[in-house]
């Protein structure tokens, strides 16, 4: 008898336990749900902040062969998808960013309607980096507002009149959102 009181105390102490630990995840749960719910609203003011701004005309080019050098209102005479990333941005946030481009974009290392920008990326990596080469901006940026922020990675669309088409901040906590954007971008620009 003492035995079976005993063994009832100790499932009661468990699943009073446990009962605590769910309502505890809950709570987190919770929590982290309208964490994330501001950090996208947060995302989605900066985009909208920048969509349709205009960009800077500078002279830009691929890699070391500033020889090649062209007005960036040249090479976007065609609209090309832009990904900007800084050496600041953690590189498991690049590689996902790149992974999810290359399952929408087999091609992209070939493909010349997608560049890939960082104003500070290491100078070894201008030849290749992730199978492409660095365009670099002469005046080092575009002059958007975003950039003035902690700079995420970016991916924008500019069209010829070097205002910004599209735009889409890169949430590491939210690359589903990532993958729908770039799906979007490659049907509404046909950039495959």
């Amino acid at each position: 008898m003492r035995r079976s009181l005993l063994t009832k105390f100790f499932f009661i102490c468990i699943g009073s336990l446990l009962l605590v630990s769910c309502q505890q995840k809950s709570k987190w749960q919770i929590e982290e749900s309208e964490i994330e719910r501001k950090i996208q609203a947060e995302i989605e003011k900066l985009e909208a902040n920048n969509n349709g701004q205009a960009v800077a005309d500078q002279i830009v080019y691929f890699g070391f062969d500033s020889l090649k050098s062209e007005k960036l209102k040249v090479l976007v005479n065609t609209p090309k998808l832009i990904l900007y990333f800084s050496a600041n941005t953690c590189s498991s946030c690049v590689d996902q960013t790149v992974e999810t481009i290359e399952s929408i974009f087999p091609g992209y290392k070939t493909n010349d309607n997608i560049v890939f920008v960082s104003p500070d990326y290491p100078v070894r990596y201008r030849i290749n980096c992730y199978g492409k080469k660095l365009l670099t901006l002469m005046d080092g940026k575009f002059d958007l507002p975003l950039e003035n922020t902690t700079q995420p990675p970016f991916f924008i669309v500019v069209g010829d009149e070097m205002k910004v088409l599209s735009i889409h901040v890169v949430n590491k906590m939210n690359f589903a959102r990532t993958e729908k954007y770039l799906i979007e971008i490659a049907n509404r620009f046909k950039l495959e």
